[in-house]
């Protein structure tokens, strides 16, 4: 048994095992409440820094249009529109002369110009196709004698007669002729040529019928 005025020793260890259990979570339970208040004030500043960047766009928005709004109400000078441009007076052109008289010989000359401008273009066209065929035949040849054969012997074509230019006709006279014609010769009473003499050839006498 315990003596009076002494403390159990379980008492004793029951305070002791508590007090030191208190001393080993207290740090613990500082730092767990120094936690939640540090999070519940970063809280709070990132609402306030939101806010008040809210508050600042708006009042920037607002200075904005109020300075948009005095620009647009100040009085602007509009100059008139130009005037439309004017058009220019029509231009008058002068009336064609007309074509000069020209007579058939100035014609005749005219076409006869064109026919020989023709003709020389068709014989140098003419020219030209025969020297065109000369230098094919002659690399025909050539392809020929590269690949061993025997070109053949070109035959010299014959010439066409050509006909002699016929003079052009003379332009007619615009004099009529004073030379009175000579009235036809009468054809006579016999019915014959033109300028001969009646024929003397009488008919046949008719014979009496025989009984």
């Amino acid at each position: 048994m315990n003596e009076v005025g002494t403390t159990n020793s379980q008492v004793i260890d029951n305070v002791t095992g508590l007090v030191t259990l208190m001393t080993g979570q207290a740090p613990s339970q500082a730092f767990g409440m120094l936690d939640a208040v540090m999070v519940e004030t970063m809280g709070m500043a990132m609402h306030n820094a939101v806010t008040r960047q809210q508050g600042a766009g708006m009042i920037s928005a607002a200075a904005v249009t109020a300075a948009c709004a005095k620009m647009l109400a100040v009085p602007m000078d509009i100059p008139p529109p130009p005037p439309p441009p004017t058009a220019p007076p029509p231009a008058v052109g002068s009336l064609a002369s007309p074509p000069p008289d020209t007579t058939a010989a100035a014609t005749m000359a005219a076409a006869t110009a064109s026919a020989d401008t023709a003709i020389a273009t068709l014989k140098a066209q003419a020219a030209a196709a025969s020297t065109a065929a000369q230098a094919a035949q002659t690399d025909l040849n050539n392809l020929i004698t590269a690949a061993g054969g025997t070109p053949p012997t070109p035959t010299t074509p014959t010439a066409a007669p050509t006909a002699a230019p016929t003079a052009p006709p003379a332009a007619p006279s615009a004099a009529p002729s004073t030379t009175p014609s000579s009235p036809p010769p009468d054809s006579g009473a016999g019915g014959g040529a033109p300028g001969n003499p009646p024929s003397s050839v009488q008919p046949p006498a008719q014979q009496p019928p025989q009984n």
